[in-house]
């Protein structure tokens, strides 16, 4: 009788305390449990993130713009050298489709970007190219090769007996569009290929221009075209 009273006033486990001790354990060590699976799922997304950022920030910085980023998480054929005292858990590895902005062209890129638990490892990637960028079969072309293509389009047309230009539409990206014509138009009259009128400026909108007429051929322009004509297309 005594002996129990004292082990309860001394705060010991009874069998009854130790079965409510045995209940509480459980739920705690689940809890501690799914904390740490959590931090550690936080960390690995994190990771990822940052692996990713700074594979786009390389693509970017060497003029490429991607069509398609994704992760490769298996590989039937490694992409990558052996390297010595690292660990490939840290790598994170993507196929990135590419247009090359510089050279024109598209084509398929391997990254491997190194990180540490953070992400913050090592900011130039492993390049491995899959398929390097081409113009065969829709590749991008450069910028300066858009415009070229849109000065010859331009041309095709006027020689086609189009002397008269004004908008499609009355919508923004028709009024847009139409001004970008002009500005080719204004080009190649500069350079002596088109004779035209002085466009007609909008005075009742966002846009440029509102019109403009008197768009023909110059020989010069004629020789340009036929030049154009006899080039083998990419």
């Amino acid at each position: 009788m005594y002996a129990l009273d004292a082990a309860r006033v001394s705060g010991l486990d009874t069998p009854g305390r130790l079965r409510n001790h045995d209940r509480m354990s459980g739920p705690s060590m689940w809890l501690g449990v799914a904390i740490l699976v959590g931090i550690l799922v936080a960390l690995e997304l994190w990771r990822r993130r940052r692996a990713r950022e700074i594979a786009e920030q390389w693509l970017a910085q060497h003029n490429y713009r991607v069509r398609r980023l994704r992760p490769v998480y298996v590989s039937m054929r490694p992409r990558f050298r052996a390297t010595p005292f690292r660990n490939n858990d840290w790598a994170v590895d993507y196929r990135a489709e590419v247009d090359d902005m510089r050279l024109g062209g598209t084509g398929e890129v391997r990254l491997r970007v190194w990180t540490d638990l953070l992400g913050l490892m090592d900011r130039e990637p492993e390049i491995s190219w899959d398929r390097m960028p081409t113009l065969a079969d829709g590749g991008a072309p450069t910028a300066e090769m858009e415009w070229d293509n849109a000065q010859i389009a331009v041309l095709r047309q006027v020689a086609s007996g189009d002397t008269t230009w004004r908008p499609a539409g009355r919508d923004p990206e028709a009024r847009a569009e139409f001004d970008a014509t002009v500005e080719h138009i204004l080009a190649l009259h500069r350079r002596g290929l088109l004779q035209c009128a002085t466009p007609i400026a909008e005075l009742h909108g966002e846009a440029q221009y509102a019109e403009i007429t008197d768009v023909v051929l110059t020989p010069e322009g004629r020789r340009a075209l036929e030049r154009a004509d006899a080039q083998p297309q990419p």
